[in-house]
């Protein structure tokens, strides 16, 4: 490779061109366009590797920001673009570099475009159905009112696209775009990672050599048959297949993606980020007894992998299914041993099956394994503590500590520590220090909120209890601190308003049931507003309007 020239540059964009010593006669030019993360670096070029690879006389146009390739400053470009290349040339770009690949390669006097995942155009009066990218539209950039959709012309006289029948958005722009006269391979289920497909070298050289002849049925055949070979295709149906509930057939996909040489790792993301989000959308719909299913026959199914035992293991746990998470979790354990939340996990399950003893010594072993683990060490330290072992607790809480001066959650846990201790002045001032640090959890405010009533400062508690409120609206014991700190602060219908909205809240909490009971109900005033219907955005106004100044 000779030297890399920079043939062009404006606010927008640069044009690097990359020569080849020898190239031969009639050899193509590779043009790529960047995609939406690239920026300008030297003369780097989107697509360097495979175009070093192939030895390919190649010009690489790279935006300074998500512009879309702006038609006048390709344009300005055009006239030393067209004396780089010597003969035959290909646009090649994807998702934003896709959309300028078709929308300026007769621009640029090239006859044959390639795109990935393209968009027809980003306008959102053009393309209101995706939304995607419509923060990016500078309708300055692109011609009378910004209007940037591909014509009919514009893509050269062949261009072929990738893109996914079964994902709506790139769907719907093949579409359009095939009425500019682009032709469509369909790649079903990569959603928008195509781009994945064409990452052999050799095989790209093929496309390519088969969009130069402007052969369409052998670029359908070359795409039929690339998804039988390619551990990316694999990878992407199955994340499919599982987002639809087709569990056994997802895990049979990824197998024969790593067969085909797909990392492990990148399965293990994928698993990481699907099974959660499933079981969500499963218990989102009422459906739990399908989520817990659906954890559990993915751990069954995935013996062997690290990510499907340890997220169906904490998925269990979180929906209560604590017998059934215990294999997952020791199945995890087995295959990875240095993993401070998988011993998080199982020791919270044998604690809630009253085997605590047993939860103490295997945190123990977890603090060996993975000793620099923070939350592994404040779990431990809680743990130490909820069973008595106040000394350890404390050693635990100060050694994080002494790595670490702003652990919130070792702060939080010494502060436990010193009120168990009965130095309740002191844990209060550990826990004003948790909050100084930036521990707006809830469980912070709630923590300093009970503190204070316990040494009798209902008053200092009352807006700590409010923090908490503001933090987490759902929390019971929040409700019931700041009700108490109202009535022992000579408070009692304020008490009895926050008791009431708190029970209405939380129609399933037993405690805060409870003390509503106890207090009683609130007066008939309070009754009557809650009954009513909110007053208007008018009213609120004028009132607020005619009110005093605070």
């Amino acid at each position: 490779m000779m030297k890399s020239i920079i043939l062009f540059e404006d606010e927008h964009l640069l044009a690097v061109h990359h020569p080849v010593a020898a190239a031969e006669p009639g050899a193509a030019t590779l043009v790529t366009f960047s995609d939406l993360t690239f920026r300008p670096n030297g003369t780097q070029i989107w697509g360097q590797e495979v175009v070093s690879k192939l030895g390919l006389n190649a010009i690489g146009f790279v935006a300074k920001r998500e512009n879309w390739f702006p038609a006048a400053s390709v344009a300005a470009a055009a006239p030393a673009v067209r004396a780089a290349i010597p003969g035959p040339a290909v646009t090649y770009g994807y998702s934003m570099g896709g959309y300028a690949a078709l929308k300026h390669a007769a621009l640029l006097g090239i006859e044959h475009a390639f795109a990935v995942c393209p968009q027809s155009s980003i306008a959102p009066a053009e393309v209101p159905w995706d939304t995607r990218f419509h923060r990016y539209h500078q309708p300055a950039l692109h011609g009378a009112m910004g209007a940037m959709m591909v014509a009919p012309g514009e893509p050269g006289a062949f261009a072929a696209i990738l893109a996914d029948p079964y994902m709506p958005e790139d769907r719907d722009h093949a579409g359009l775009l095939a009425r500019a006269g682009v032709h469509w391979l369909r790649t079903p289920f990569m959603d928008h990672a195509s781009i994945w497909l064409l990452v052999d070298s050799a095989f790209l050289a093929r496309v390519l050599e088969r969009v130069l002849a402007r052969d369409l049925p052998g670029l359908a055949q070359l795409m039929r048959a690339r998804r039988q070979t390619s551990p990316h295709w694999f990878r992407h149906a199955g994340n499919a297949a599982f987002r639809r509930g087709h569990v056994a057939m997802a895990n049979r996909l990824w197998n024969r993606a790593l067969e085909l040489g797909l990392h492990p790792m990148v399965r293990e993301h994928d698993i990481g980020r699907l099974l959660p989000q499933r079981v969500q959308e499963l218990r989102g719909t009422g459906r739990e007894a399908q989520a817990r299913a659906l954890a559990q026959q993915q751990a069954s199914l995935a013996p062997g992998d690290f990510a499907s035992q340890s997220h169906a293991a904490h998925a269990l746990l979180g929906m209560g299914a604590v017998e059934a998470a215990e294999a997952p979790f020791r199945a995890a354990l087995a295959l990875r041993a240095d993993v401070g939340h998988i011993y998080q996990g199982l020791s919270l399950v044998m604690g809630s099956q009253g085997r605590p003893e047993e939860a103490v010594e295997l945190c123990r072993r977890g603090i060996e394994a993975a000793p620099q683990d923070a939350g592994l060490r404040a779990h431990f330290g809680h743990l130490l503590l909820n069973t008595g072992k106040v000394d350890e607790a404390e050693a635990m809480f100060r050694g994080t500590l002494q790595v670490d001066p702003v652990d919130r959650q070792a702060l939080l846990g010494l502060s436990h520590t010193l009120a168990a201790r009965g130095d309740r002045d002191q844990a209060i001032a550990v826990a004003r220090q948790v909050i100084a640090e930036g521990g707006t959890e809830a469980g912070a405010f709630l923590w300093l909120g009970q503190l204070l009533l316990v040494i009798g400062a209902p008053e200092d508690a009352e807006p700590v209890f409010r923090d908490a409120l503001a933090a987490a609206p759902e929390l019971g014991a929040a409700h019931i601190g700041l009700a108490r700190a109202l009535e022992r602060t000579g408070r009692p219908e304020e008490a009895r308003r926050v008791a009431a909205e708190a029970a209405m809240l939380l129609p399933g909490d037993p405690k805060v049931q409870a003390i509503a009971a106890r207090l009683g109900p609130p007066s008939d005033t309070f009754l009557e507003a809650a009954a009513a219907p909110p007053p208007s955005g008018l009213r609120r106004f004028i009132s607020a309007f005619f009110s005093r100044d605070e």
